[in-house]
């Protein structure tokens, strides 16, 4: 008996039990008996459901093992999501939560009282506009002393984050009030960084999940493309890494983001 012909067998059979138990079971069986298809298919049935059924209990034990970590994750955050969108999460919930982040973060600590000093120079770009970074990287800036004026913040991944960033600026220059165009990659600090290395990350997946195709490329698309309440979970979990970028901010300015980890981040420190 070929192991085609066995696997056609296992395969015929598990369509009669999951779908037509009571109609065609005896039918069916006769007819495999009656070319031993069953006695042949049944060893490398055996060996697929033992696979599938370890598989399976590594999976379960990795969502428990991951899930127990969540609570500590969370531990210290300035702003509670799970009761800000009124669910306590699910145990795989929190498991995706955890793998995502420190895939996300690495070794990375959150440091949550750096405050890195900023400066600001005028844009070669847009009369008017006031363009921040990091004290001491540019020649001939200023000291960033923000009052009553107006800060639209960014991060520069795909254009579409900076259009909509600058259309934001031309409204705030129209009110007469002092503009600052706050790109969180324009701080040069290990937080851009970090930054920059998630979404080389996300990209190279992005690459890769694409040139598989198939289960690998839905499977890439369920965990990076919805935008349900643990996304929330995530996003906000990454920006309580990056609170120095925007730390020397008054919490009292008022504040346009155009990417979601700079809304979290304002979230997150407490602007209103």
């Amino acid at each position: 008996m070929s192991l085609s012909k066995a696997i056609a067998g296992g395969a015929l059979a598990a369509a009669v039990y999951f779908y037509a138990p009571g109609v065609l079971e005896h039918e069916v069986v006769a007819c495999l008996q009656s070319d031993s298809v069953i006695k042949s298919a049944k060893p490398v049935l055996v060996l697929v459901g033992s696979v599938l059924g370890v598989t399976a209990a590594v999976l379960g034990l990795l969502v428990l093992v991951l899930g127990a970590f969540y609570g500590t994750l969370i531990t210290g955050n300035s702003f509670d999501i799970d009761a800000f969108v009124g669910q306590q999460p699910s145990m795989m919930q929190k498991a995706q939560v955890v793998l995502l982040h420190y895939a996300n973060v690495g070794s990375h600590r959150a440091d949550k009282t750096t405050v890195l000093a900023l400066e600001d120079a005028e844009s070669p770009f847009v009369p008017g506009l006031r363009v921040t970074s990091l004290k001491g990287t540019r020649e001939a800036a200023a000291p960033f002393v923000p009052d009553s004026s107006i800060v639209v913040a960014t991060i520069r991944m795909g254009f579409g984050h900076h259009r909509i960033a600058y259309a934001a600026t031309s409204w705030a220059l129209a009110t007469n009030k002092t503009t600052y165009f706050h790109d969180l990659l324009n701080i040069d600090s290990s937080e851009a960084t970090l930054i920059k290395e998630m979404d080389k990350l996300y990209s190279k997946g992005s690459r890769l999940a694409t040139e598989l195709g198939g289960p690998v490329e839905r499977l890439w698309g369920a965990l990076t493309k919805n935008g349900d309440e643990n996304s929330l979970r995530i996003f906000y979990q990454m920006a309580e890494h990056l609170r120095p970028l925007m730390q020397a901010i008054p919490r009292s300015t008022p504040i346009i983001t155009s990417h979601c980890f700079a809304g979290m981040l304002a979230i997150s420190l407490g602007f209103k």
